[in-house]
């Protein structure tokens, strides 16, 4: 081997250096901005769709996406660290040193890592859950997270150091500082949260204390008359409680009772004043707490607990007496998509587990503002950066001098291609977090949190005028990034009959996307219509005789089972093919009336072929089973159809 003196340079020799450095540069702009765009979806899902995050096919996304990401930023640090000062490289027999500068490109790297990692801690949900019978859904910050925030710091540590024995480290800090400072401050947050949520009464031990709660209540409800059973809303942990064989029971009040003291129930927040604050709908507000305590007893549902009926049930006689009056459909759904939400806020998102200690959203806000106001400042300079490296022509991500020509001076990359990355990121960051800060203002966690502390300090806030003028404008606070209820139902159809043939049904046809409507105010009657009658208030479990109305009796239902019909799947099915039939049989315009019970039945039929081929698991049969019946209907409706075709064909060319 000859390394290649001063002037000893041929031009073969030039060329395979810059081809070595601009095929090393190429890899690494290309891992940056393949990266980028996975950060960028992986933002997406977790911000705004989260319920696909238990999609198979996202959470492979997912885990690639975090396995590949330190192999990706080591391989990338280690590249450029590789080409900072004296390079060798090698040219047929020949050895060509150069020295480099990658200052500028290796900052930039590491502060896309850091965005990286920011984001990724964003859309990171954590779940304080309930690992009742093996069915562990508690879900705490990803560990990778924290790995990977280990092994950036200590690259960020390590190179600051070389730029100290260089004599400028001192403008690297407050470069690379602020944003790993910000990173490990949401991992701390959201670990201590975890924690704390875990094992808290009022969150990941709730469902435990709901029913040993409901057990003793169902003995006060047997022998007192109340209007509104006292459930629970909040304040869990401020009372003693002992452990019972299936859960935790609340301390006797001098023997003679429950003692809640410490506790808000439905009933405290159901006495409120309509006219404690002037700027919000106090009805609102209490409709709210009901849907918060229900969605307490759901949560036992979902972790498998058998909790007292009584209680719950004379709990859901609010329903129908108070929430089902005439003309009021709105309010009775509205507490129901508020229950729903809820349960998806504390499955889906990290804003429940947060609301474990009361300081931590202020902190989380405060940390969210910093982030906020650190990817502001790299929007701003990374776009003034652009603008002035357009006008002088562009600047290169290094700049080498070979040893063998001293004239031979030369810039390799373009830093637009980091500059680019980070700029989007920074902006990703900052939509992350402006969304997360409007949760924690505008959620409905919030709003209950706020009416539970007014109902336990209401003799001295009643008495500041200020502080109510305070929690009134941040209860009417809406967000509408935060409404999952989007008052939309699902449609499908096992029958294809009237077939389009337009580009878009073409389209639709090789494309198979679900139809979704707006919910007709038809359709909100007919299913609110049967909660109003005197039959069903009187019932005591609602649950059962739900099923009993829908399961098939082979004395007393239209669908016998000589005919085939074997379970709810099956029913669901025959009634939306028989309305189908008799949607495209019925000529005639129909009146008014019958045209809102058409409306009503055609929704709800195609909404019930839905729930067999899509959500089976929402019904009692099994899930298989309904996937395959679905299959095996929808192929003998197209041969049916395929028939009928033949012969009306047939018929009409004699």
């Amino acid at each position: 081997m000859l390394i290649m003196g001063a002037g000893n340079c041929s031009g073969q020799a030039i060329s395979d250096f810059s081809k070595h450095i601009d095929g090393q540069l190429m890899r690494v702009n290309a891992l940056l901005v393949a990266s980028t765009i996975v950060i960028g979806v992986m933002v997406g899902i977790g911000a705004y769709g989260q319920r696909y995050r238990h999609h198979p096919l996202t959470s492979f996304f997912f885990l690639g996406a975090s396995t590949l990401f330190l192999p990706i930023l080591s391989y990338v640090v280690s590249t450029i660290s590789g080409n900072q000062g004296p390079v060798a490289v090698l040219s047929d027999t020949q050895i060509i040193t150069a020295w480099c500068n990658t200052w500028k490109h290796i900052t930039l790297v590491l502060v896309w890592a850091s965005l990286v990692q920011i984001a990724a801690v964003n859309t990171s949900a954590i779940v304080a859950g309930d690992d009742k019978k093996g069915r562990n859904i508690a879900s705490p910050p990803a560990m990778v997270l924290l790995v990977q925030a280990i092994w950036t710091s200590y690259l960020v540590v390590n190179f600051i150091g070389k730029a100290y024995d260089a004599d400028f480290g001192n403008v690297f800090i407050p470069i690379l500082v602020p944003p790993f400072a910000v990173l490990v401050a949401k991992l701390l947050v959201k670990y201590h949260a975890w924690y704390g949520a875990r094992g808290s009464l009022a969150f990941g031990r709730n469902p435990n204390l709901i029913v040993g709660y409901m057990e003793q209540l169902k003995a006060e409800l047997a022998s007192e008359q109340h209007s509104l059973p006292p459930l629970i809303v909040t304040g869990e942990d401020t009372t003693l409680v002992h452990k019972e064989p299936h859960g935790y029971s609340l301390n006797q009040a001098n023997g003679t009772g429950i003692d809640n003291n410490g506790l808000v129930t439905i009933d405290r927040v159901w006495q409120l004043e309509d006219d404690i604050f002037l700027t919000c709908s106090t009805k609102q507000l209490k409709d709210l707490c009901y849907s918060f305590a229900l969605f307490k007893l759901l949560r036992c549902r979902f972790a498998r607990h058998t909790i007292a009926e009584t209680g719950s049930m004379k709990a859901h006689t609010l329903l129908p007496h108070v929430l089902l009056q005439v003309n009021d459909d709105e309010r009775a759904l509205g507490v129901i998509a508020d229950e729903l939400s809820f349960l998806h806020d504390y499955y889906y998102s990290s804003l429940p587990a947060l609301y474990s200690r009361s300081w931590f959203p202020i902190l989380s806000i405060f940390i969210s503002l910093l982030s906020m106001g650190w990817s502001l400042f790299c929007i701003l300079a990374t776009t003034f950066v652009i603008v002035m490296l357009a006008s002088k022509g562009g600047a290169g991500q290094m700049h080498c001098s070979i040893d063998c020509h001293p004239m031979y001076d030369k810039n390799y990359g373009s830093l637009f291609f980091d500059f680019a990355p980070v700029f989007l990121l920074a902006a990703l960051v900052v939509l992350a977090e402006v969304r997360e800060t409007a949760c924690y203002i505008c959620s409905n966690w919030t709003k209950v949190s706020l009416i539970c502390r007014y109902v336990r300090h209401a003799s001295s806030w009643q008495q500041s005028p200020w502080k109510k003028k305070l929690i009134g404008r941040l209860l009417r606070c809406q967000c509408k990034l935060l409404k999952h209820w989007e008052d939309k139902m699902n449609q499908c159809s096992v029958l294809a009959l009237n077939r389009r043939t337009t580009p878009v049904a073409l389209l639709h046809r090789l494309i198979p996307l679900l139809d979704r409507k707006k919910v007709p105010r038809a359709v909100k009657i007919a299913v609110l219509k049967p909660l109003r009658s005197p039959s069903w208030k009187n019932r005591s479990n609602g649950v059962a005789s739900l099923c009993t109305r829908l399961q098939l009796q082979a004395n007393n239902n239209p669908f016998s089972a000589s005919s085939g019909v074997k379970a709810i799947a099956d029913t669901m099915l025959v009634a939306h093919i028989a309305t189908s039939i008799l949607e495209v049989r019925r000529s005639e315009p129909p009146r008014q009336a019958d045209s809102a019970h058409k409306i009503a039945a055609t929704h709800l039929s195609r909404y019930c072929a839905y729930l067999v081929a899509y959500v089976p698991e929402l019904l009692p049969d099994d899930d298989e089973w309904c996937k395959s019946l679905y299959k095996a209907v929808q192929k003998k409706g197209k041969r049916a159809l395929g028939a009928a075709g033949g012969a009306r064909a047939a018929a009409s060319n004699p």
